[in-house]
């Protein structure tokens, strides 16, 4: 009997280092997209943004959310609206930043609670954080990637940005993205090129 249990618990760590893996994966590849295509990122949040408040709005007609609950959703949302004005060089330490960081942490933490005190389907929960909570700074977290590309802009004052200040941006960036360049240098290092392949099987025809 202790064996079975003890193959069970060997599967499920494999599935979630398994799962984990493909996430990461999955994760750098969408950051590259976001990095090449940056004003269609820009315009697939602003209306992703526009589609969960209009969720947030359909709940206090259609569901028995409480009003605050909902009504600080929205606001949180409306501050991630300020971060577009940013968008793609979002900086780390403006204060527009700063506040939807606090606004999605307090959001999550509201309705953690809300959930814990109320029975709901694990299906459910699951659901409405994804839609309503992770799912707009989730897509910025993964554009913080786009900083890297952007050409220098200006600042509220008309001057350029110093390259210190660029730098220093770029190396938060790159911390966050740390783990996606390591997954690639050892994808290169696995994977053989389809390209080289070929090329030594045409030689060898």
């Amino acid at each position: 009997m202790w064996f079975l249990t003890l193959l069970v618990w060997c599967c499920y760590i494999f599935l979630f280092c398994f799962g984990s893996f493909c996430l990461t994966c999955g994760l750098y590849y969408l950051a590259e997209i976001i990095e090449e295509y940056t004003r269609l990122a820009g315009t697939v949040i602003r209306y992703t943004l526009y589609a969960v408040c209009g969720i947030h709005v359909l709940m206090l007609f259609f569901e028995d959310f409480p009003a605050s609950h909902v009504i600080f959703g929205l606001l949180a949302h409306a501050t991630y609206f300020l971060l577009l004005g940013l968008f793609p060089y979002i900086e780390l330490s403006d204060p527009r930043f700063i506040a939807s960081c606090v606004m999605a942490l307090l959001d999550h933490c509201l309705w953690f609670r809300y959930f814990t005190l109320n029975y709901y389907d694990f299906g459910e929960i699951l659901s409405f954080f994804v839609c309503c909570v992770w799912l707009i700074p989730f897509g910025f977290f993964i554009s913080l990637s786009a900083n890297e590309n952007t050409l220098p802009t200006l600042g509220s004052d008309g001057t350029s940005l110093s390259n210190a200040a660029r730098s220093t941006e770029k190396k938060s960036v790159n911390r966050l993205l740390s783990f996606f360049s390591f997954m690639r240098q050892q994808k290169a290092g696995l994977l053989p090129e389809v390209t080289g392949s070929n090329t030594v099987k045409n030689e060898l025809n």
